[in-house]
């Protein structure tokens, strides 16, 4: 049995056919974006699909997407990465597939791709953060996404740090643990403090004890860790799965996220918690979004 599933980033899209047993991909393709407008993205999507699927029996099979943003159903209601707020995606991508579609947060496609086939496989309970250039989340509880009311459930990097002000986040808030930990967001703190480089480049400096990056590398990790524990502590989640791309090259955070997690949630929530790191690599949004659509 086949699917088809299509993760649509800040930067690129890509589309993959996915063997359902085991989450293998069998045919992929990628291309970065020169224009962001809905049109061209339906467009680039459209002829991803069609290179993939070529030579694959499709028919019928609806296709599930990853989208970097909020979502409420078919309406992409804010990516900051595409500049996009309010708008129908999931009706004009549908008409232009001709196929069924089915529109999820990146996180959902991605920590659904670990349940199955990753970090998660063999759990029906689990928390997902990935750290990148964004910070997300996403819940699966009895083996079932969460959504919430209004299909925002896991917006984790949208919760706040501070109560009043802080610095603005992408979302247009202010105070948003992404606003601090977000790969994109950390590094413009860091030029602001006058400190060059990449996440990683923060982390090797806090660690020698290097001012003012221990400042801001303490605040963000430190804030970013106890909001992982209270999580924890309220889901009780049978694995934490951690991944994006600036955790994987920031081992310090993963050994203080998963100290302080062990530390500091709720003693029966931790009981028997497994943290794992993400497995599928930039392929888990691929493979969860394609085995949410099937």
């Amino acid at each position: 049995m086949l699917a088809l599933g299509i993760d649509i980033g800040g930067t690129n899209a890509r589309a993959a056919v996915v063997e359902v047993a085991t989450g293998r991909l069998l045919a992929s393709a990628k291309e970065a974006w020169t224009d962001r407008t809905p049109e061209n993205v339906v467009s680039v999507v459209q002829a991803l699909v069609s290179k993939v699927t070529a030579g694959h029996e499709l028919t019928g099979v609806a296709a599930g997407v990853g989208f970097a943003g909020m979502l409420r159903g078919d309406v992409v209601v804010n990516a900051p990465n595409l500049g996009w707020r309010d708008v129908d995606f999931g009706g004009p991508l549908s008409a232009a597939l001709g196929r069924r579609v089915r529109l999820v947060n990146d996180l959902s496609a991605a920590a659904w791709g670990e349940l199955k086939a990753g970090a998660a496989r063999g759990a029906s309970d689990s928390f997902t953060v990935f750290v990148g250039t964004g910070v997300g989340s996403a819940i699966i509880n009895d083996d079932v996404l969460l959504s919430g009311a209004t299909g925002v459930a896991g917006e984790f990097g949208h919760t706040k740090v501070l109560a009043d002000g802080g610095r603005l986040c992408g979302c247009g808030e202010h105070g948003c643990l992404e606003a601090y930990m977000g790969g994109a967001k950390l590094t413009e703190w860091m030029a602001e403090s006058g400190i060059a480089g990449t996440p990683a480049d923060l982390e090797r400096l806090a660690l020698e004890g290097a001012t003012p990056a221990k400042g801001l590398y303490d605040f963000a990790v430190g804030h970013l860790a106890l909001a992982i524990a209270n999580q924890v502590t309220v889901l009780n989640p049978a694995v934490l799965v951690l991944g994006g791309g600036v955790l994987l090259r920031c081992p310090g955070i993963i050994k203080r996220v998963t100290t302080v997690v062990m530390t500091r949630a709720s003693v029966t929530s931790r009981s028997g918690l497994r943290i794992a790191l993400a497995e599928l690599g930039d392929d888990s949004g691929l493979v969860g979004a394609a085995l949410l659509g099937r």
